[in-house]
Order: C-alpha cells, then structure tokens, then sequence
C-alpha cells in the first residue's frame, strides 16, 4: 500500500450539456478536479481534444450511457435500445435487460459509436465508467468491457464504496448497523466490488476505494464540510471520488434529476481555500494516468 494519500476527484458528464460543460471548465481551471467523464450522446463535447491539450494533467474518460438521450449510432442499428421516440429508454432499460429484450449486440454497437466520437475528437481516452452506474448491471458492464479494450482505454471507476459521513469514514460498528438497516446496498455494494475486481482481471486499473458519502447523515458533495473533511481524514493509497459540477440550464433539467446542487458544487470546487486545504493536508491530485503509471509497475 502507498503511504501517501491520492486523490483522483472527477467530474461527470462533461460534454452533457453547456451549462455542465461550463462548471466542469471552471472547476479544471480552480486547478483541484483532475479528472473527467465525457458523455458523448448530447452532441456538446465542444471540441474536448482541444480542452484536454489546454488541461494536459486532466484525465478524459468516456461516461458510458445506455439510459438518457439519443443514441450516438444510427436508430437502425440499436433498435432495441431505444423507444419509438428514438431515445433511450430511461428507467426501464434494466427491466428490458433483464426480459432479454436488449440485444447485445446493439450494446455493443452503441458504446462503441460513443467511444468513436470522442477518440475523434482527438481524446485519447483513460478510463471508463457509466451514467448513473448502470455499467455495473449485467450484460452491460461485459459489453462496456469489451468496446474499452477495443479503444485501448486502461482505467476503470472503482467501486469499493468507503462511506463517508460528515466527520469522515464510517467506523466499522456503524457500518455494520447501517447495513442491517438497508440490506438491498448489501447486495449492490459488494456486487460493485466485485465488477472491480473483475476489470482488475481484465486489465483495467482502479482506485483502492470510491469515497461516497450522503449514505448514513446528510454529508453531501455540494457541502464545503464535506470535501474539508475528505482531505482531513483521507487514507493513504489511491482513492477516487466522483462529481457533478455545473451550471443548471433546460437541457440538464429534463435529462437529469440533480440538476440546482451542481452549481453549489461549481462554488465549493472552486474556492481557493479548498485547493490550498488540500496541499496543507499533504493530498496529492492525481489523474487516471498517473493511476496507470502506478499499477503498471
């Protein structure tokens, strides 16, 4: 294990929509996320090769999406993933899953018209994860395996959770109650630790752990308390922790549920206190490049 404590924080969605795009931007230039999630079906990556050589320490991801918006590939081709209106479809992609209605196909296809857009871009590509986790569901996370070795992509989103309340992880006796009370996060927790480990198998590096709180207090991302308290109490090794800055406009709010808490995100991401925090507490910023590095050794 490193004794030094690193810190991936990324940022979904860029390319979502602009009000999105802007937040993430400010956030790159703040200087303390070093990382993000392109999400190529909306049609707003404005030009992300050119904003990835303007931030060369950032890491460019694909956020893999299978659930909101249009498809990157032509409807014919991915009939089964979308509605007559053309879109995806939405909430009820992991009933349809399940059915066997979703062709694998067709999966297929699609994440790989989503990673064709963004390597077209000029993007080289460093790791991979899923709007809304949904990458993690079967079938998927085989289909999202497979198009990610196709394009060369050597990174994954971890997701061994440490929960995170607002004084810092969980202690175990907690964690033990907290998991008695809501034994369904059982079953999706440790099934995500498992798809870690098998994209280790696969090749793919990952973080140690993915700190997430909000599950056990109302300790959340857009709160300063929180990311002051993750920079007190991180552990040593490679951690991750995902967000979502941004600024809320039409598109974000009839394509996302969170839509108003990002642009708090913009303001606590962006306050010159927090970087400097972060550098007093000895944190080193990483990407998922520097992550590569590590675990190729």
């Amino acid at each position: 294990m490193n004794n030094k404590r690193n810190l991936i924080i990324n940022a979904d969605g860029y390319g979502f929509t602009p009000g999105v795009n802007e937040g993430i931007l400010k956030t790159f230039e703040a200087g303390i996320v070093t990382s993000t999630s392109c999400t190529p079906n909306f049609g707003h990556l404005d030009k992300a090769g050119e904003v990835q050589t303007q931030f060369p320490d950032v890491s460019f991801g694909i956020h893999f999406n299978l659930n909101v918006g249009p498809p990157c590939a032509p409807v014919e081709k991915v009939r089964s993933l979308v509605g007559e209106d053309g879109l995806f479809h939405g909430p009820a992609l992991g009933k349809k899953l399940l059915q066997g209605k979703i062709k694998i196909e067709e999966m297929e296809i699609e994440l790989a018209a989503q990673a064709a857009i963004l390597a077209d871009q000029g993007v080289k590509i460093s790791h991979w994860d899923g709007h809304q986790n949904k990458h993690l569901w079967p079938f998927y996370f085989e289909a999202a395996s497979r198009v990610a070795k196709r394009f060369a992509i050597s990174g994954v989103r971890s997701h061994r959770r440490q929960l995170y309340t607002n004084s810092g992880p969980i202690p175990r006796s907690t964690l033990i109650g907290y998991y008695s009370r809501n034994p369904k996060r059982i079953v999706t927790h440790l099934g995500g630790r498992m798809r870690t480990a098998q994209a280790e198998r696969k090749g793919f590096a990952a973080a140690d752990r993915l700190i997430t709180p909000g599950y056990a207090d109302n300790s959340h991302k857009s709160l300063n308390g929180f990311w002051l308290t993750l920079a007190d109490t991180l552990a040593s090794g490679y951690s991750e922790v995902y967000c979502h800055p941004g600024f809320p406009d039409d598109l974000l709010r009839t394509n996302s549920k969170y839509v108003d808490p990002r642009a708090d995100e913009v303001r606590v991401l962006t306050a010159p206190e927090l970087l400097r925090h972060y550098n007093e507490c000895g944190i080193t910023l990483i990407s998922f490049w520097d992550l590569k590095k590590v675990r190729s050794l």
